[in-house]
């Protein structure tokens, strides 16, 4: 990945109206060292205002991400179609307070790459796994194993009960029928 291929020149005077398009590829995700490792996802890049207040990005991103299941860790495949706006204004040193970035005038070049990312990132599910059956099948065995175990291991303190054991708040006693197959 070439070093100024995701910047955009906020001192063109043609800024305004301008249009472009990027690629996060695999390399880009890795070069980004986050959640997503690889994928490949288009962005559409549209100035729609240039004025007082900054600048103003219309970002369309859309294409395929690929991200560890939160159930057997194997890559999930998340599709990822989401429009996002982004205000950039020129000041004496870089800020980023979320709604809002600064750029140094000095500098005047935004690196496009990192909103994206996080656009990208901010529109995936909270929980991120494959469709029922999809798993991979050695995680989902040492994870069965592992509920059989805790299962039988809790069967067998229920059935010690000594008159010295510590009473539970029987608030939580519900919690102990809940089965997790998802």
């Amino acid at each position: 990945m070439k070093q100024n291929e995701f910047q955009i020149d906020l001192l063109d005077a043609r800024l305004e109206g301008s249009q472009y398009d990027f690629v996060l590829d695999n390399a880009a995700f890795q070069q980004i060292d986050g959640l997503v490792t690889r994928g490949n996802v288009k962005a559409h890049v549209a100035c729609t205002r240039v004025g007082q207040s900054g600048i103003q990005f219309q970002i369309h991103s859309e294409g395929v991400v690929y991200v560890p299941c939160d159930r057997c860790l194997a890559d999930v495949e998340l599709r990822i179609d989401t429009t996002d706006e982004l205000t950039v204004r020129l000041g004496d040193t870089y800020e980023d307070d979320g709604d809002v970035v600064t750029v140094p005038q000095s500098e005047g070049l935004l690196d496009i790459s990192l909103p994206i990312y996080e656009f990208v990132v901010l529109s995936m599910p909270l929980r991120r796994i494959h469709e029922p059956g999809k798993c991979d099948n050695a995680m989902m065995e040492v994870f069965d194993e592992h509920q059989a175990a805790r299962s039988s291991r809790e069967d067998a303190q229920d059935d010690d009960s000594n008159p010295g054991d510590v009473a539970t708040d029987s608030r939580w006693d519900a919690l102990k029928n809940i089965q997790f197959n998802n």
